[in-house]
């Protein structure tokens, strides 16, 4: 009897091993198995990010061009100012209030970015320069609101006493366009450029608009990193 007890207690004590042993590699390779699916949805989420951050870095490409195009328009004007009259064409005093009469705002796009799968990705770097990158985004829109604001209500209302706005868009716009027509109204656009006022108005003008292409080339460069990192990072996923 004693034999039969003591080979039953090692049989089970030996099944019981067994169905440890099985629990574990079970639960190993269930967790293999959830980190093989975090992984492929961490591939995903920064695949779509890296497409999202590099369609904004196309867009952030032209606007730098456009607005240090406007930046140079605005110096233009700024190397005009002055209690004699300008010697300028008429018509290109109204092409460069033309080319400084719009304000840019780049299209970035944060969709993937607001998706919240950024949570998932492992690499501390990327989620840090994501973040940073954020921060330097709304800089940027901030400065671009400020900008907006100024033209709107101190550029444009002061604008209207000495320009007329027809012949700026007559000038900047098609001229085959029915819709656009020279004024019947007699003014020298190049008077506003001996005021003192607008003087102070297009120093302020121009260092808004440097400012902001600043904060552009400054998104760019955390864009770029930011790519970098994800095209690293998925060469290794």
């Amino acid at each position: 009897m004693e034999n039969k007890t003591s080979k039953y207690l090692k049989y089970a004590i030996g099944e019981i091993i067994l169905v440890a042993i099985g629990i574990l590699i079970a639960l190993q390779v269930n967790n293999w198995n959830e980190n093989r699916q975090l992984r492929k949805l961490e591939k995903a989420s920064i695949t779509a990010l890296f497409s999202e951050f590099n369609s904004n870095k196309s867009a952030m490409e032209s606007c730098k061009y456009l607005i240090s195009d406007m930046r140079l328009y605005g110096d233009s004007i700024r190397m005009q100012l002055g209690p004699q009259k300008s010697n300028l064409e008429i018509e290109q005093v109204n092409h460069w209030f033309g080319e400084i009469g719009f304000t840019r705002r780049c299209e970035i796009s944060t969709d993937v970015l607001n998706s919240g799968n950024i949570n998932i990705i492992s690499n501390p770097e990327i989620r840090r320069k994501i973040s940073k990158w954020s921060s330097v985004l709304k800089d940027l829109e901030r400065e671009e609101n400020e900008w907006a604001q100024q033209f709107s209500s101190t550029i444009t209302s002061y604008l209207n006493k000495w320009i007329q706005w027809d012949d700026v868009d007559y000038n900047t716009d098609s001229r085959d366009d029915p819709r656009y027509f020279k004024s019947r109204f007699s003014i020298d656009p190049r008077v506003v450029l001996q005021q003192v006022e607008f003087s102070n108005i297009m120093n302020n003008h121009y260092w808004r608009i440097k400012r902001t292409e600043e904060r552009t080339i400054s998104l760019l460069q955390q864009t770029e990193e930011v790519i970098e990192l994800m095209q690293e990072e998925l060469d290794k996923i």
